[in-house]
C-alpha cells in the first residue's frame, strides 16, 4: 500500500540534496573497507531502492532484499531510470533469515528498517553471520513511533508537524492518513517501539559479538533537509555502525 508514495519520495531524494549528502556519508563510512568498486554490499529492506541505487552509482556490487513485491517492483523501475539495473540484484525475502552464505558481504546497510523488525535479535545475529570478518553493518533509523507510548514525545511531535508544507515534498510522496494509521497499528505490535534507541541496539550488538559498535545520534544534521529536521525533530535519525 505504501510503496508508490514512498517510491515517489525516493525519486525526490535522488534528484535533490539528499542524494549528494547520503553519497558523501556512505563513501566516508565505507572507505575503511577498501575501494568501493571492490565491495560487495547488501541492502536489507531496500524498499524503492534508494541505497541500492546510490551504492551502485558509487561502484559497489549490490544485492538488495525486501519482503514486499510492491517495493521491489518500484525499486527495479527506479534502478532502470537511474541506469544501474545491471549492477543490482534484487531478491524477495525475509531480512531476518536470509539465504546467503556465511561471510558473504563486506558491508550491510539499511535505512528506516530496523523499527519494523518483529525479531530484532534474530535479525542482528543473522546480519553478523552474513558479514565477512572485518565487515561493517550500518543501520539508520529513528524512534519513529515512540509518540504512541510517550506523551511528551507526542506533544512535541504534534507541535513540530502542524504544517507538513515545511517538508517541501511532492504531494504524491506524502503518506495518506490511512497509510499513516496503518503504520501506527503495525508499530504498536513491534518490540522496538517500546525500546529507547540506539542505546538498546548498541547493547544488543555488543552481546552478539560485533567487535566494535558506534552510534551517531547527530547524523540527521548531515542527511536531512531543513524541512525534515524541523518536521521530524521529535524523532531524529541515528546511525548504528558495527564491525564484525
Amino acid at each position: 500500500m505504501r510503496a508508490p508514495s514512498y517510491s515517489n519520495g525516493v525519486r525526490d531524494e535522488m534528484a535533490g540534496f539528499e542524494h549528494r549528502a547520503w553519497a558523501r556519508l556512505l563513501t566516508e563510512r565505507l572507505a575503511c573497507l577498501g575501494r568501493l568498486s571492490d565491495l560487495h554490499v547488501l541492502d536489507l529492506g531496500c524498499g524503492p531502492g534508494f541505497f541500492s541505487i546510490l551504492l551502485a552509482r558509487l561502484g559497489c556490487r549490490v544485492d538488495a532484499v525486501d519482503a514486499s513485491e510492491g517495493m521491489l517492483e518500484q525499486a527495479r523501475r527506479n534502478a532502470v531510470c537511474a541506469g544501474v539495473e545491471n549492477e543490482i540484484t534484487f531478491h524477495k525475502g525475509d531480512i531476518k533469515l536470509t539465504f546467503f552464505n556465511d561471510d558473504s558481504f563486506d558491508a550491510i546497510v539499511s535505512r528506516n528498517v530496523t523499527w519494523l523488525l518483529d525479531e530484532p535479535l534474530q535479525a542482528y545475529g543473522e546480519w553478523h553471520r552474513l558479514l565477512a570478518p572485518g565487515g561493517k553493518m550500518i543501520a539508520f533509523d529513528a524512534n519513529w513511533y515512540r509518540y504512541l507510548i510517550d506523551a511528551e514525545t507526542d506533544r512535541r511531535r504534534a507541535a513540530d508537524q502542524r504544517d507538513p508544507s515545511i517538508l517541501e515534498w511532492s504531494a504524491d510522496a506524502v503518506a495518506t492518513s490511512v497509510e499513516e494509521r496503518a503504520c501506527e497499528q503495525i508499530a504498536l505490535r513491534l518490540p522496538l517501539t517500546y525500546e529507547l534507541r540506539p542505546s538498546w541496539d548498541a547493547a544488543v550488538l555488543t552481546d552478539l559479538g560485533y567487535s566494535s559498535v558506534h552510534t551517531d545520534e547527530a547524523v540527521w544534521r548531515r542527511v536531512w533537509s531543513r524541512g525534515e529536521q524541523l518536521f521530524y525533530a521529535s524523532s531524529p535519525l541515528f546511525m548504528i555502525e558495527s564491525v564484525k
